[in-house]
């Protein structure tokens, strides 16, 4: 079954561990960017948006979860948001988000596997393009509200087309509302996320409180 018409969204969205996750994501670093821009990206644009309704500047330390090359968090650097901490799968990804400067600390980390930062760390964490079927899974929430401190935020986007792969990571965070481990703030309509890359794939951005 295919995700995506597009074959570079496809080799990742098809990718069935984290090793091969990893090497798509590797393979694709150098020219990341460049794709995804010519793609019509708007998540770095909605997300970053969204983040700055919500988080007051000066006061938080934030969770790059699936941070990539940087992407979704440069506009933010560039408002002026500072304490950074970013971890992804891809040593690729992680060598191009160094050299923007964005971060004070990078990790190489997989999402869906046991973080290795302590309970309560961060004020937010921010999870942009990432939570997605053949790329994070939806139990990588978990991990997200047990690092993030009891009234902070969880930003994050997945995919608002629902089919039998994309339902899962909306039973999961509907579980987590209502085991109270999170309550919702608020969320985007479903939008076109790459409009030049594929009509198909919608993606929404929420924002929930942990308990």
């Amino acid at each position: 079954m295919a995700y995506s018409k597009n074959n570079k969204l496809e080799k990742v969205y098809a990718a069935r561990s984290h090793e091969e996750r990893r090497d798509a994501y590797d393979d694709w670093s150098t020219t990341y960017d460049q794709d995804v821009t010519s793609f019509g990206i708007q998540l770095p644009y909605v997300g970053a948006s969204v983040f700055a309704r919500y988080v007051k500047m000066g006061e938080s330390r934030i969770l790059d979860a699936g941070c990539g090359t940087g992407m979704h968090s440069l506009p933010l650097k560039l408002m002026g948001y500072t304490n950074f901490h970013g971890i992804d799968l891809s040593s690729g990804m992680l060598e191009i988000a160094k050299s923007r400067h964005i971060y004070d600390s990078l990790k190489q980390m997989a999402l869906g596997e046991r973080l290795d930062f302590a309970d309560d760390e961060f004020d937010v964490t921010y999870s942009i393009g990432c939570l997605a079927p053949g790329n994070a899974p939806p139990h990588s929430l978990d991990e997200f509200v047990r690092v993030t401190k009891p009234g902070g935020l969880i930003i994050w986007s997945t995919h608002a087309h629902i089919n039998e792969q994309t339902q899962l990571f909306h039973k999961h965070r509907d579980a987590l509302t209502r085991a109270r481990d999170w309550e919702i703030e608020f969320e985007t309509a479903p939008f076109v996320s790459m409009p030049n890359g594929d009509q198909n794939i919608k993606h929404a951005v929420y924002v929930y409180r942990v308990n």
